[in-house]
């Protein structure tokens, strides 16, 4: 009996240990609409932990999931809005003692008979026709380049380039047209607005609505020390539940801590990934108290 309880215990840890523990995590396709994202957690002190979503491997990673628990050994979500043939990153952002921050690396999902993402799309977008294509591109927010044929009655001919428009950032879709209508619609920007679009592919655009700045004053609350940390100072956090949400450039989430417990906490450069402006919103007790930006110098 003692030896048949040792062999237990031994194939519990093996098994355990031979699951992808943080930072390590699994990203497995379990349908054609269904990913599931799975870790194991060897910190008793972690106290958050997010699962992140983005289209591009670097950039414009966003939180989907946030687990009520995040000190459980193993724990996983399904995300349920994966469609093969687009480029989908996932990656693990994870919180040891509310004051220490670590993400993992970005990853594709993948299962046991893996094709390549190029031989996926070319199958799935075989001859569908444009109307389930452009509700694929608005279900996705899809960042690739489509060139959609249909038919007539000499066959198969292009139709015109579809360009997709986002407003203020990747979540507000707001219209999609062809070349010709985007050429009448950036002349009409350009000469009776004020505001801009800013091109990151040939078929992707934001339009940036033009918003009078006022003078900026830096946050004695959040701002970046003359050592390159960021410090977040809350000299009453024990009076008040205060949580902060930091966004990139263009107002993506990057990730949020729930609750301060320190009146000093500070983040590193690496959190931010790159210089430039990032953006906070300061709460109290789910009551927004401050909203403000601070700069991530290139070299401290």
């Amino acid at each position: 009996m003692k030896k048949f309880l040792i062999f237990i215990i031994l194939f519990s840890f093996i098994k355990l240990h031979a699951q992808d523990t943080l930072p390590n995590f699994s990203a497995s396709i379990i349908s054609s609409e269904k990913v599931r994202i799975s870790w194991t957690n060897p910190f008793l002190n972690c106290t958050q932990i997010s699962v992140q979503k983005s289209y591009d491997s670097l950039r414009f990673f966003k939180t989907i999931f946030s687990p009520l628990s995040p000190e459980l050994p193993q724990n996983g979500y399904i995300d349920y809005n994966f469609l093969i043939g687009i480029k989908i990153y996932y990656r693990i952002l994870y919180i040891i003692d509310d004051a220490n921050f670590f993400f993992s690396e970005s990853k594709q999902a993948t299962n046991i008979n893996y094709i390549p993402i190029e031989k996926q799309t070319s199958e799935f977008f075989k001859n569908k026709p444009k109307p389930e294509l452009l509700e694929t591109i608005k279900k996705l927010d899809s960042l690739r380049t489509f060139n959609f044929k249909t038919k007539s009655t000499d066959g198969l001919i292009p139709l015109k380039k579809v360009i997709t428009i986002y407003k203020r950032s990747f979540d507000s879709l707001y219209r999609i047209v062809d070349g010709q209508q985007f050429e009448k619609f950036r002349d009409s920007i350009s000469t009776k607005t004020k505001d801009t679009l800013m091109y990151l592919e040939n078929d992707f655009v934001i339009l940036k609505p033009y918003v009078a700045k006022p003078l900026w004053k830096p946050s004695v609350q959040i701002f970046t020390t003359n050592r390159g940390y960021t410090l977040i100072s809350l000299p009453k956090y024990k009076l008040n539940k205060y949580s902060v949400t930091f966004f990139d450039e263009f107002e993506n989430e990057l990730f949020k801590i729930k609750h301060i417990k320190s009146d000093k906490v500070f983040l590193e450069k690496s959190n931010f990934l790159h210089e430039g402006w990032f953006y906070f919103e300061l709460y109290d007790d789910g009551k927004l108290i401050e909203k403000n930006k601070f700069f991530i110098a290139k070299d401290f």
